[in-house]
């Protein structure tokens, strides 16, 4: 999550116009503002193992005759877009009532054993997105606040920011479970404005999830998606501020381009 300085709105409409001739998708309520002061980022949108090594897990267990067993879902096969659609980016407590209504500890112990399976496959192999390091010398190099907001348990974060090397980049981490509510509620982006002490009005989002955009996009910040583990069309209905493939997508510098000569022509006439 990164914060934005303030614009008028006259300024914030001439952005939303330029974002647009750029070829960016863009959804009104949630325009980019110009001169950033700080970046959001879900854990999940800093690596590829995150998403990949979560479905594998689930996806294996159901298919071994688990969800059979306990009646889940009426005997239909769960598949990725199930998955998509109903678990990615959530909050492990809501995962496990969804997945197992009927018998609550049986799915809370089958969420603890996916995450244990997830820190051993991250603590082999996490690859960071494509860009992920380009972005953040640009945060840095502008000397933005950022934080890094999750539903993932603590370890599993702890985990992930360590492996890709983020430790000291990120000023605080914010859990889904420190929150009276998860993602795709707006509570963990509040606490994180609120713990920055920055505006929602200059701060945008980056997230690679339906639960994370719905999030970003409820507590009123522009949100950047990632369609590296899930399609542009569910995405989309979560109403992104943008989508990009990656975080080297020519579209994202575009855009970040533009920022930076509202920031140099702002600074001039100050």
């Amino acid at each position: 999550m990164e914060a934005l300085p303030p614009s008028s709105e006259s300024g914030l409409k001439r952005d939303l116009k330029s974002l647009q001739s750029l070829g960016l998708k863009t959804q009104p309520s949630c325009a980019a503002k110009p001169r950033p002061r700080g970046p959001f980022l879900s854990s999940s949108a800093t690596s590829h193992g995150n998403g990949a090594s979560t479905v594998v897990p689930c996806d294996r267990r159901f298919k071994r005759g688990k969800g059979y067993r306990i009646g889940f879902n009426n005997g239909v096969p769960t598949d990725e877009e199930y998955f998509i659609k109903n678990i990615a980016g959530k909050h492990n407590p809501d995962i496990a009532v969804l997945l197992y209504p009927d018998d609550i500890p049986r799915g809370i112990k089958f969420m603890e054993d996916k995450e244990a399976m997830f820190r051993r496959l991250a603590s082999e192999k996490l690859p960071p997105i494509k860009g992920l390091y380009k972005l953040t010398k640009w945060i840095d190099d502008r000397g933005l606040k950022r934080a890094a907001v999750t539903n993932a348990p603590k370890p599993n974060a702890e985990l992930m920011i360590s492996k890709l090397g983020l430790k000291d980049f990120f000023n605080v981490v914010i859990l889904g479970s420190d929150c009276e509510r998860a993602k795709p509620y707006p509570d963990p982006y509040l606490k994180a404005l609120e713990v920055l002490k920055v505006s929602k009005d200059h701060t945008f989002v980056c997230e690679d999830s339906v639960s994370g955009i719905k999030a970003g996009v409820a507590a009123g910040m522009p949100v950047v998606g990632l369609t590296t583990r899930n399609p542009e069309s569910v995405l989309m209905e979560a109403n992104p501020t943008i989508l990009i493939k990656d975080y080297e997508d020519p579209k994202l510098w575009e855009a970040l381009e533009e920022l930076d000569k509202r920031i140099g022509s702002s600074k001039t006439s100050a």
